[in-house]
């Protein structure tokens, strides 16, 4: 049996499929099983993957018949064998000690699950670091790491967590969701009851292409973003670990990134069916909740949102349903 299953969804990346599976092959935690989980690929994705499978007996190959990121990395937790799971996006690159770190943090402080840094690689510019680089490694209990999390003090990201495969017995990635990670992985920290551990260097290389998901916005993206912070904010609603303080200030972080992608959907929503989708959101925001804990300048755009709606719509570029 191995000790982690790295999961790694492939569709369409031939040409950085060989380096993501290289650095994986070159950690230094060797016992790992890799689960290519290729979905409906019209590149030469599946070629590379089955040359890749004859030349270490640590590769598992999964075909699936249906394409998207989410059955890729809930079909790779089902196939895994091992206690820990990680998921390594298939255009990325990993530092040699990364699952070790995090393999050593969690079993040093008996904790459910690790997260660690990332660094933003791009082509034409030096790389990006969005979180301190301390090196600390920190235990935190379930509560505190969802503090963090929710407020993005701590990447949110599946690919910088490690987490034990039974965390998802009853949690899965939504699938046919853009930015699925935003809407599950707040979800396996609440189920680490035995804590969690925070690695405070970038071992994760996110690998800038410009036909990445985030490079490519429109009305789904907008939606579906929109709609999984609609979903923290009934979860940090009814959460009950926080102080009335740190509370507020977790919904604020959220209620501002909700309003944001809100008011996105609305300059994508180009036809009366997607203002319908939005006129759906609309009426799901907890107002009275919203109205206690945003900013200012969130409470005045969801003052309007209430009570202004066609004006707010059309500053916006769109007629809100007649």
């Amino acid at each position: 049996m191995p000790l982690v299953s790295v999961i790694v969804p492939v569709h369409n990346v031939a040409p950085y499929l060989q380096k993501c599976v290289d650095s994986i092959k070159a950690q230094d935690l060797t016992d790992i099983e890799i689960i290519l989980s290729e979905n409906l690929s019209t590149d030469d994705s599946w070629d590379i993957c089955r040359k890749l499978a004859e030349t270490d007996d640590r590769i598992r190959l999964l075909r699936l018949d249906a394409a998207g990121l989410s059955l890729a990395r809930n079909a790779g937790i089902e196939a895994a064998s091992a206690e820990y799971v990680c998921f390594i996006d298939s255009d990325d690159t990993i530092e040699p000690d990364m699952l070790s770190a995090m393999y050593a943090g969690i079993q040093k402080y008996g904790a459910d699950l690790a997260v660690c840094n990332y660094v933003i690689d791009y082509p034409d510019r030096p790389p990006q670091y969005n979180y301190p680089e301390t090196g600390e490694t920190r235990f935190y209990t379930s509560a505190g790491m969802l503090s963090e999390l929710l407020q993005e003090h701590i990447c949110s990201s599946a690919c910088v967590m490690m987490c034990r495969k039974r965390l998802f017995d009853d949690i899965k990635f939504p699938v046919g969701r853009y930015f699925e990670d935003h809407a599950t992985t707040y979800r396996i920290v609440d189920a680490a009851t035995g804590g969690c551990v925070h690695i405070a260097r970038s071992l994760y290389r996110y690998i800038q292409r410009p036909a990445s998901i985030c490079h490519s916005p429109g009305f789904r993206k907008k939606y579906d973003f929109a709609l999984a912070s609609l979903e923290r904010i009934r979860f940090i609603n009814g959460y009950g670990r926080f102080s009335p303080a740190e509370k507020r200030r977790i919904f604020r972080y959220n209620i501002k990134t909700f309003v944001i992608n809100f008011v996105g959907c609305i300059e994508y929503a180009d036809s009366k069916e997607k203002m319908e989708k939005v006129e759906e959101l609309r009426a799901a925001i907890p107002f009275s909740l919203a109205f206690k804990t945003s900013s200012y300048k969130e409470f005045s755009r969801l003052m309007r949102i209430r009570y202004n709606w066609k004006a707010f719509c059309r500053n916006h570029g769109r007629n809100s349903l007649e």
